[in-house]
């Protein structure tokens, strides 16, 4: 199977090339930036979920913050990836061609990679510091020093994971339309990385637990899928909120973000799909799941989270596509599907690494609530 990704991500790589520097590089770039976006905050955010987990003392599960951590294997690649955007600013940002006097100060290319390269940097060296941490069998679990120091590396991680991926928000999206603004967008933008990464955690957990890699209890499970829940919840809360402001405040430098995505086609089918697939049948499956006992199957509860994985990926497509280009078009032509597999091939050759290089032991005894 390694083979078989890594010619996968080739092949990603290969049609990228060729499709940037042809005549619709703006729709390359676009889906480019799309991927990096959301396979980031999903590597990122499972540190910050097993950061968490450690400072609210969640002893509930020690495998399951183990299978969060996985995904850090991907930071090293993002970093790489991220630096590849560099080479695409003039295509995806306007300010970069043609500055904005009143945003200079914040909107121009020395200060915003800067920004972007280093908080990038040093958090995802917090990151590989924090799975050092956690892995290190040698110490006791209860060893009071090693304990602080854990809680202490989780703190700065927390910080600078919600720093980090707010600015991602405001600068490699929000910034695609320079002229619009909204100041929840990072939060929100934090808020749907979070849901994104519960899904996955709830996928890998399953994975794990049918492959013998960890015995995690059906309870244990739902205690993820509870958590996956709520920030579904709470992903379509700040996205209520930042429309609401937006609509009854009317000021048409803020309403025609809405009105181009809501009332303009393809667009507007894409919203209701994301609504539907990403936020209703998940919340209406999981409020049934959660109010009876822990079910031993869990075939539906991958499905909805593999709903939820798509409906944020295609919400990334609805925020960036339109923003970039007033012609843009769904990305699902075979050149936009071949770099998302590509990066999804990315994804799962990074995790293999990181369980070759780590080696994290998952079937952990579980002490309870």
């Amino acid at each position: 199977m390694t083979v078989f990704w890594s010619l996968v991500a080739a092949l990603g790589a290969v049609v990228f090339l060729v499709g940037a520097n042809s005549d619709d590089a703006a729709q390359v770039w676009s889906i480019y930036l799309v991927n990096l976006v959301f396979w980031s905050g999903l590597a990122v955010t499972g540190p910050a979920i097993a950061g968490m987990m450690q400072i609210t003392e969640a002893r509930w599960s020690p495998s399951v913050r183990r299978i969060a951590l996985t995904t850090a294997g991907f930071l090293p690649t993002a970093f790489v990836l991220l630096l590849v955007l560099y080479t695409g600013q003039a295509v995806l940002y306007p300010w970069v061609t043609t500055p904005i006097p009143a945003k200079a100060g914040w909107l121009n290319v020395p200060f915003f990679w800067l920004r972007t390269y280093g908080c990038a940097a040093v958090l995802f060296a917090i990151c590989f510091a924090f799975v050092r941490a956690l892995l290190r069998d040698a110490i006791p679990q209860d060893e009071e020093r090693e304990r602080v120091h854990r809680n202490r590396v989780a703190v700065i991680l927390l910080m600078l994971w919600l720093v980090t991926v707010s600015l991602w928000g405001f600068d490699l999206v929000m910034s695609l339309d320079p002229k619009w603004y909204s100041g929840l967008f990072g939060g929100y933008f934090a808020v749907s990385a979070l849901y994104t990464a519960f899904c996955l955690l709830s996928i890998l957990t399953i994975r794990a637990n049918a492959r013998g890699r960890a015995s995690i209890p059906p309870a244990a499970i739902q205690d993820v899928a509870k958590l996956q829940f709520a920030m579904s919840i709470m992903w379509m809360y700040f996205f209520w909120s930042q429309y609401l402001v937006i609509w009854y405040g009317n000021v048409p430098v803020e309403t025609r973000f809405f009105v181009k995505r809501v009332f303009v086609q393809p667009w507007t089918t894409l919203a209701w799909v994301v609504l539907v697939v990403g936020w209703l049948i998940p919340f209406a499956y999981l409020l049934k799941r959660l109010t009876g006992r822990p079910p031993q199957r869990h075939a539906p509860l991958v499905v909805v989270s593999v709903f939820g994985l798509v409906a944020i990926f295609l919400e990334r497509v609805f925020v960036v596509f339109p923003s970039v280009s007033s012609s843009a078009r769904l990305p699902f032509s075979l050149r936009d599907l071949a770099i998302t597999a590509g990066f999804l091939a990315l994804f799962v050759l990074s995790r293999r690494w990181f369980f070759a290089r780590f080696k994290p032991v998952l079937n952990l005894p579980h002490t309870g609530h």
